[in-house]
């Protein structure tokens, strides 16, 4: 094999793409307030500000509502407005302790301000009031694997499994700390499981993409991440993991194809430049390389540089004696 090849620069990956899905409890309550009602019917719409103008209206009339101030935590949670909507729950938990839903979405607003240790406390305040809600230990799953207690975490991904089996993002998120953790076979099998439940999953196919190909398993690779392209057109980062794999083969110009395609999404990418370059080296279109070495060193990849001198001169050199 070429030599050149042994320099292509690879993507450094985030494995561990951990997936925090909300699953938004909303209130099964009914009311024949209008302002309630109105509220709630705006949140279904994602008027969000509009929601929360209504239960503030509907407080006026009710201010001991646990209820509305756990409706109005919701809108505000939808609008990132995060401190507020912790001020909110807390106000619901004060007047009513004994739900668990209030604790549960205090704790996401905690985990959407890396609060992760009152995300804890919430989420095992929760879990004494229903044991069995397979989303509280999911999300507490990942709070613990934002502390870095990743065995614990596990410990939760699993028992999120066994009291409900049919999300695939329970699978995907097991998966993914499997694949940080370096267990290839296991994190494989939670993909698959996965892509099992949803075959529209583009995480689970680019994760275990990822997988396939750490392990050299290129072809397989090639085709989840051909599938994860399929979900989501515009990600560069799966292409670059394809383009990897292809090369794993020795497919230059698939790879060079790909790098193209990155490239025609942002013409500012050196390392796309670079790549695409070393590809064509190795299919000896020698001035099709020197060219993207050169737009790779404008960039400010400047190895890129050295490769021009050690590869696009040498040619040059070579066509000198030959005349």
């Amino acid at each position: 094999m070429n030599k050149l090849f042994t320099k292509i620069k690879t993507m450094v990956r985030i494995f561990s793409t951990i997936i925090l899905i909300i699953t938004f409890i909303y209130s099964c309550a009914a009311s024949e307030d209008m302002s309630y009602q109105r509220g709630m019917q705006s949140m279904e719409d994602g008027r969000y500000l509009t929601a929360k103008s209504y239960f503030d209206d509907a407080l006026v009339q009710n201010p001991a509502s646990p209820e509305l101030y756990f409706q109005r935590g919701n809108a505000k949670l939808m609008m990132e407005d995060y401190h507020s909507a912790i001020d909110d729950y807390s106000r619901s938990i004060v007047l009513d302790s004994s739900s668990a839903k209030y604790f549960i979405n205090r704790g996401l607003a905690h985990i959407s301000l890396t609060n992760y240790n009152d995300a804890l406390f919430d989420y095992n305040e929760a879990l004494k009031t229903d044991s069995n809600d397979a989303q509280i230990y999911f999300d507490r799953a990942y709070a613990y694997e934002m502390l870095t207690e990743y065995d614990t975490a596990l410990s939760d991904y699993s028992t999120a499994i066994s009291f409900d089996s049919t999300k695939s993002k329970y699978f995907v998120n097991r998966g993914n700390l499997n694949s940080f953790l370096g267990k290839s076979g296991e994190a494989i099998s939670d993909f698959t499981k996965a892509i099992l439940l949803n075959p529209d999953d583009k995480i689970a196919y680019q994760g275990r993409g990822d997988e396939y190909a750490m392990m050299g398993e290129y072809e397989d690779a090639i085709h989840d991440f051909s599938k994860a392209i399929e979900f989501e057109l515009e990600d560069m980062n799966v292409y670059y993991a394809r383009a990897e794999a292809k090369l794993g083969m020795e497919e230059f110009l698939s790879a060079a194809v790909d790098y193209t395609i990155i490239i025609s999404m942002d013409s500012s990418d050196a390392t796309a430049y670079y790549n695409r370059g070393i590809c064509y080296a190795n299919l000896d279109l020698k001035n099709s390389a020197c060219a993207d070495f050169v737009k790779a060193g404008e960039l400010g990849l400047f190895e890129a540089y050295e490769i021009l001198k050690e590869y696009c001169k040498a040619e040059n050199e070579k066509g000198k004696k030959k005349k």
